[in-house]
């Protein structure tokens, strides 16, 4: 088993102008996995359409897949409101299934879902066979309420299912964007105050704030820590940046790094990234 496990589903993103293509935070993650020195293996879920098997290749160019198929593809398809991105589901696929040949354990495995294919069934049965390793949690997808045909709400991390918020308390580290939790007019800090009761006093939370930076909570130190970077990069396609600061938070951390270093980490993974696509 490669240093790190990736699992989420695949989705196909129809924009606007008429285009398609794979994404994903199972796809942004490996890429900037791979990118930051770790070999990667993936958990996924698909089904057949060609975006799909774009996709699927272009995994399988990272490292080993799991690939579990499906009728469809999550699909969602991107609109522009007020300045604002906007989702709307247009397909979604079924859960993943735990039961899958895992030769060892990996040193981290990154929970990054997209849509409603992890419930807390596939988590928990996952983490019994992944034993000691760093597991890490990107939230964004389950903090959604989903139908078929409708734009997608955020919902509070206070009305997910119970058993997931447990999954959640027993990570070793919770990552998630101030965007996630648009519903709430807080401070971040109260918003990082209020991750921290609903998650109880176990795993590191990361709550990103765009080109500002991010807010470490870390149980082991005094107080919250809050980081602005250095180097700010504008005018680019932010898509895949809170799935790159997350792996690679995660590897990092998982190779022993504090979580303040590892943090640190992630956000010039996040940097280098938007200088490539400035250039």
């Amino acid at each position: 088993m490669p240093e790190s496990l990736i699992v989420g589903g695949l989705t196909i993103d129809r924009f606007a102008d008429g285009t398609s293509a794979p994404g994903g935070s199972v796809l942004h993650s490996g890429v900037a996995a791979v990118a930051a020195g770790s070999d990667a293996a993936f958990l996924t879920i698909a089904g057949e359409e060609p975006e799909a098997r774009e996709g699927l290749a272009a995994l399988a160019a990272l490292g080993p897949v799991l690939h579990q198929t499906s009728r469809s593809t999550i699909t969602y398809r991107h609109a522009d409101r007020d300045g604002r991105r906007v989702l709307t589901l247009d397909a979604a696929a079924g859960p993943i299934d735990p039961d899958v040949a895992l030769e060892s354990a990996p040193r981290v495995a990154l929970f990054a879902p997209i849509a409603d294919e992890l419930p807390a069934a596939t988590i928990e049965s996952l983490r019994d066979r992944l034993g000691a390793s760093t597991l890490v949690f990107l939230v964004q997808g389950w903090l959604r309420r989903l139908e078929v045909g409708a734009p997608v709400e955020q919902i509070p991390l206070t009305a997910i299912a119970p058993e997931l918020r447990a999954s959640f308390s027993e990570a070793d580290a919770v990552v998630l964007s101030t965007e996630d939790l648009a519903e709430h007019s807080d401070h971040p800090f109260a918003q990082a105050r209020a991750l921290r009761a609903a998650l109880g006093p176990r795993p590191v939370v990361v709550l990103t704030l765009g080109v500002q930076g991010y807010l470490l909570d870390d149980p082991a130190a005094a107080e919250i820590m809050a980081a602005v970077p250095r180097r700010v990069v504008t005018g680019v396609n932010t898509v895949g940046a809170g799935d790159t600061f997350g792996v690679v938070f995660a590897i990092h951390l998982a190779r022993g790094a504090d979580p303040a270093d590892a943090a640190r980490a992630g956000t010039e993974a996040v940097i280098e990234l938007f200088e490539r696509r400035r250039a």
